[in-house]
């Protein structure tokens, strides 16, 4: 049995692998890995670090997940056997997101919060994703069940994050990037700077945006499947 733990993006939950790990082969098993609750990033590294199996493990990492599986992977190399980043590039924080995040954190300081809008679940998603109401239901879901307070912890510590290309590339662990190529929340540049590093295999898939394992559940099944088989 090939056991691959995961780690969910902001707030989102195990719902995240439910579909996908239908499409998943009998000899694979995704094991949710909830996003530590701590304030800084050295912090949930080191409660993953309690969590998971002494032995290297097989990590995925979607989105904040993905950058903290890196993260965890550049402190801690011998503790993981293989890496998989979904919607994520392991690259530090542009400024513009992180005065976006401030805006957001003082506007649920003093004014509270209601949930993810609508707009904000679409935006998310690919083109042809966007009026499917079961994926915005299951991303204001997610949201909704993880609440205001944890909103504000995962905002909060995941901004400081320093770029970790040339970090990983010191690492004799593989390493595979999946993106959709319809993911907003993913620049051009950076998408470029990763390929030009060859620090890991990249994979794009076509006609998905950033919620990829809901979106595109089949296909990024198969992608697992065929990364961490091809590596037994």
């Amino acid at each position: 049995m090939t056991e691959i733990h995961c780690l969910p993006g902001t707030m989102c939950d195990e719902r995240l692998w439910h579909e996908a790990s239908e499409h998943l082969g009998q000899n694979v098993r995704l094991i949710h890995q909830a996003i530590p609750f701590e304030n800084t990033l050295d912090g949930m590294i080191n409660c993953l670090l309690k969590r998971l199996p002494e032995t290297p493990v097989n990590l995925l990492g979607f989105s904040m997940g993905g950058y903290l599986a890196a993260a965890l992977t550049v402190k801690h190399p011998h503790r993981v056997k293989r890496l998989m980043l979904v919607s994520n590039l392991a690259t530090g924080l542009p400024e513009s997101e992180r005065q976006q995040r401030h805006v957001a954190l003082n506007w649920v300081a003093t004014r509270g919060y209601s949930g993810i809008p609508r707009k904000k679940a679409q935006s998310m998603l690919g083109l042809s994703s966007r009026e499917k109401n079961p994926l915005i239901a299951l991303i204001q879901a997610m949201d909704a069940t993880l609440g205001e307070v944890s909103l504000v912890q995962q905002l909060t510590a995941s901004l400081q994050r320093p770029d970790l290309i040339t970090s990983l590339q010191a690492l004799e662990v593989p390493i595979c990037v999946l993106a959709g190529t319809e993911d907003n929340l993913l620049s051009s540049f950076d998408r470029q700077r990763l390929k030009d590093s060859q620090v890991a295999e990249v994979f794009e898939i076509d006609a998905c945006g950033h919620m990829l394992p809901i979106e595109c559940p089949q296909q990024f099944a198969q992608y697992v499947m065929g990364y961490f088989d091809s590596l037994v």
